[in-house]
């Protein structure tokens, strides 16, 4: 049995890399204003005015709700290879991918508690365990109950939020949790370590939980399934062009219609639902088909970028230790003081400083330092 050793170099799907290395950029302006301000409290996701409302606008129809399902999409993915290459080496897939998602639940955790409170990781790797059963699926099975899982309950729930409007449109208005934004801002702008963890846990557990469970699954899940598929039809080491550009087309209509409604019309329980729910993945897809027909047709230098995803695990935690630093009373308090457009700035220099530490990083290590203690972690017992 040959032991489960890492990919090489000339093996990598360097399009899965690259699409991971451009979601830390779109997962790190979505994350920025809840870094620097309490956003989760406030429900409306464009709040600011003047050119700040501008840049907030910008990044609820390109950003919001796209990047983590694009990371969902690429999760997927990579699970069907760390599973066909247990199989042809002869191991226990159950065993290391089960290692695996204990690992990310761990780090998840320690993230959440002692970091930020906006993790995914656990997300992940809970509902990892919920993809085992779907695993060994052909592609067109999982595209269609993929597609089934995601739009029959936001279908419905849109029906229903419809008629809701119809009824009373104050029902759907925003709000905001006067005493929950408070009790935050006081948190992270003065309070200690300890209150700032105090804060973390209840921001963390005001999404993750029960009551929350499902709509948690019917968002990751089928993303999961979707990237499974679409490595399961060659998408990322076969020329399927007219494929990319059939789905280019439907997914970006339904992206610029869906993503756009409270430009369109106003902001609303409603149509933030049509915006996040259905039209984030339809962006995800979007962004997936035009980025593989644009690798596939050119030829471009996209070394750092290919680096910044093969660590994306170490860079998604290092963009919360630097920001959460910046930001909170413990480092240099500039949390409640940070406009969007200097977030988006915050977060143009901070990529572009992991860009080219990436780059420089793997010419000397073959993993980023948190891929390299998940995998010592996977590999306890092993040779490999």
């Amino acid at each position: 049995m040959d032991p489960l050793t890492a990919v090489p170099e000339k093996d990598r799907l360097h399009t899965l890399d690259i699409l991971r290395g451009f979601s830390l950029l779109g997962i790190l302006l979505v994350n920025m204003k809840s870094f620097y301000e309490p956003a989760l409290y406030e429900t409306s996701l464009v709040s600011g005015s003047g050119s700040d409302r501008i840049v907030e606008q910008l990044i609820s129809f390109f950003a919001q709700a796209s990047f983590y399902p694009l990371f969902s999409f690429l999760f997927g993915a990579g699970t069907v290879i760390f599973y066909e290459r247990a199989l042809k080496k002869g191991h226990s897939f159950n065993v290391y991918y089960s290692r695996r998602l204990i690992g990310l639940l761990i780090i998840g955790l320690l993230h959440a508690f002692l970091i930020w409170h906006g993790d995914i990781l656990v997300n992940y790797a809970l509902i990892g365990f919920l993809f085992l059963l779907f695993i060994k699926w052909n592609s067109r099975g999982l595209i269609k109950w993929g597609l089934f899982i995601l739009l029959l309950p936001n279908v419905l729930i849109t029906f229903a939020l419809v008629a809701a409007y119809a009824a009373d449109p104050e029902m759907l208005s925003h709000y905001k949790s006067e005493e929950a934004v408070q009790q935050s801002a006081d948190a992270y702008q003065t309070g200690s370590f300890f209150d700032i963890t105090q804060q973390r846990v209840t921001d963390w557990l005001y999404v993750n939980n029960f009551e929350n469970a499902f709509f948690l699954v019917i968002s990751i899940l089928p993303l999961f399934m979707l990237g499974a598929a679409a490595y399961k039809r060659g998408w990322f080491h076969k020329d399927l062009s007219s494929e990319w550009k059939r789905t280019a087309l439907i997914t970006g209509t339904a992206a610029v219609l869906l993503k756009g409604a409270p430009l369109y019309w106003e902001e609303n329980l409603l149509t933030q639902h049509l915006q996040l729910s259905l039209g984030g993945p339809a962006l995800t897809l979007f962004y997936v088909s035009v980025i593989l027909l644009l690798l596939n047709n050119y030829s471009f230098k996209l070394g750092a970028l290919k680096a910044a995803g093969r660590a994306s695990l170490s860079n998604y935690l290092m963009q919360s230790l630097v920001c959460t630093f910046l930001f909170y009373s413990y480092g240099f308090g500039l949390y409640g003081n940070i406009s969007a457009a200097e977030g988006v700035m915050i977060a143009a220099i901070l990529y572009s400083v992991q860009l080219i530490v990436s780059y420089y990083w793997f010419r000397t290590f073959r993993f980023g330092p948190a891929e390299w203690l998940l995998r010592k972690w996977i590999y306890l017992f092993s040779r490999g």
